[in-house]
């Protein structure tokens, strides 16, 4: 739980393992400022198929700020909009397992949380707000997640959405 959670300092790894599928692990650490949360989670799987390991962001008021699912290594950035306490929750999230040890690294690069999606932001009523002209940076944590945005045009005209993924497939 929150309440049992071990400490995470910012920029040093620190190893878990989950014991069992139900098994889950609470991380804490303290944010200085607002700013660009990067959390790496290094698994010993290698699966693009099966998804072995979770790991979900939250503040201090247990808001969930950004989850994700993989069966590999992956680094993902949040933004957080307030100096204080955040949480790391490592879990299982489906039927597979693994019991190897993991590597859990959190930093934050201080600044400004705009640019970057907030979740959840899954429905048009719960849409992340865009600023025309201004690049935001969001995450699919899942094949089932869904991202929306939303913005304000001034007149009838031309929009033009430019969209920069990951791949090249």
């Amino acid at each position: 739980t929150t309440s049992t959670a071990n400490a995470l300092t910012l920029g040093s790894a620190i190893k878990g393992q989950l014991s069992s599928s139900s098994d889950v692990d609470y991380y804490k650490f303290t944010a200085s400022s607002a700013g660009a949360v990067s959390i790496a989670l290094d698994v010993p799987t290698n699966s693009s198929f099966s998804d072995y390991f979770s790991f979900t962001l939250y503040d201090s008021s247990n808001n969930e700020l950004g989850s994700y699912s993989t069966g590999q290594d992956l680094t993902a950035s949040l933004g957080v909009s307030t100096a204080g306490t955040y949480y790391v929750k490592v879990a299982a999230p489906s039927f597979y397992h693994d019991a190897g040890q993991y590597s859990l690294t959190a930093s934050l690069a201080a600044g400004s949380a705009a640019g970057f999606e907030a979740e959840s932001n899954s429905t048009t009523s719960t849409a992340n707000a865009l600023t025309l002209g201004s690049a935001i940076k969001g995450q699919l944590s899942s094949s089932s997640d869904v991202d929306y945005y939303k913005f304000t045009a001034s007149s009838a005209g031309a929009v033009s959405i430019a969209l920069d993924v990951p791949t090249n497939s």
